[in-house]
């Protein structure tokens, strides 16, 4: 845990200089012969910046020779298979079309209508049957935090 944790250090002290406003470090993981850091913006985050990062983190990395053996540094943007973790994801998202895993087995799929500290708002469209006609309506549910398994960004082809 120490090489991950040192490694998030180095990069929320890198990630606050002015080219990299509004980049946030998501997720680290180490496996035998690979590090993976997934990172997140505020705004957009190109390949330039990540290249960038990973080659500060490289280079950072093979000075302080916290991984002796070969190993793979892969340094991307989270992308659109992977959960929304931080809340900061969650705010970033609003208006976008979510699938949401409650702990509890439910999916509640919708879109993303408002985030707050502590739950998020999910906005459906559902068709009910009043005198045998039908009427679109839009509800809305909330989810808190807590009950939050993982959220999945949804793409609409």
């Amino acid at each position: 845990m120490f090489l991950e944790e040192t490694v998030r250090e180095w990069l929320e002290e890198k990630l606050t200089e002015e080219s990299f406003s509004g980049v946030y470090v998501v997720d680290i993981f180490r496996t035998p012969h690979k590090l993976e850091i997934y990172l997140d913006s505020d705004g957009k985050l190109d390949l330039e910046k990540c290249s960038r990062i990973s080659r500060w983190l490289g280079h950072k990395l093979e000075l302080a020779d916290l991984i002796p053996e070969k190993y793979i540094l892969e340094v991307s943007s989270t992308g659109l298979d992977r959960p929304l973790k931080l809340h900061r994801q969650y705010i970033k998202n609003i208006g976008r079309d979510v699938s949401v895993h409650l702990k509890n087995g439910t999916l509640i799929e919708g879109n993303l209508a408002e985030v707050k500290e502590d739950m998020i708002i999910i906005s459906q469209e559902i068709i009910e049957r009043e005198n045998k006609k039908k009427v679109k309506k839009t509800i809305n549910t909330i989810i808190l935090n807590e009950d939050i398994l993982k959220t999945f960004i949804q793409i609409k082809i």
